[in-house]
């Protein structure tokens, strides 16, 4: 927009031309108000070709962040588990056994069938992810059961959880104390590789 300058050397003249100026920018504007506003199709559409290529990128990354997730949290709560089991072992006096399958496993478990006080609690991998299972280093081998004596002690294993292609090792030895392998872990049993088919 331009305004012309007051020749005339008034305050007031200037004051006149600002408003013409922007009486005549309101109509100019006004006449462009009718005309229709939107998007066209060819917009449209090159906005969801956007989103669609970035939702095929996005999925497969999801799905894998996902396992990835579900093995975190599987072997925490398995880590939880079994360290509650040493700390009852020893509060209670008596034994606590965690049997173990491929797909689950129970805290706590009446393996002779006459503990009263055993809780039974099982734990489904499934509520983590449909591929998670737990296994020993040789995965035709899975271990039965970890029992804790009333002084705190277990037999040392290292025991594996695995979702597709994602694993978690969780490591117990002699005297009872439970703990995950980290990557910077140099210990015997944290070291040798083991790959989740």
């Amino acid at each position: 927009m331009r305004i012309k300058p007051n020749t005339s050397g008034t305050h007031h003249g200037k004051q006149a031309t600002v408003l013409q100026a922007i009486a005549s920018a309101a109509r100019r504007q006004r006449k462009h108000c009718g005309e229709p506003r939107g998007f066209t199709l060819l917009e449209v559409m090159i906005v969801m070709v956007i989103m669609a290529i970035m939702s095929a990128v996005a999925i497969p990354a999801f799905s894998s962040w996902r396992e990835k997730q579900a093995v975190r949290n599987a072997a925490q709560a398995l880590l939880a588990q079994l360290k509650q089991a040493r700390v009852l072992a020893v509060s209670e006096n008596r034994s606590v056994s965690i049997t173990f399958t491929p797909t689950s496993y129970t805290f706590d478990a009446d393996i002779a069938g006459s503990c009263s006080t055993c809780k039974n609690q099982t734990v489904n991998l499934s509520q983590f992810s449909k591929n998670l299972s737990i296994t020993k280093k040789d995965p035709t081998k899975t271990p039965a059961t970890k029992t804790f004596t009333s002084r705190g002690t277990v037999s040392s294993t290292t025991l594996y959880l695995c979702a597709s292609g994602y694993s978690k090792r969780i490591k117990t030895n002699i005297i009872g104390h439970a703990y995950e392998c980290k990557p910077g872990d140099t210990s015997a049993s944290c070291t040798s590789a083991y790959n989740c088919q």
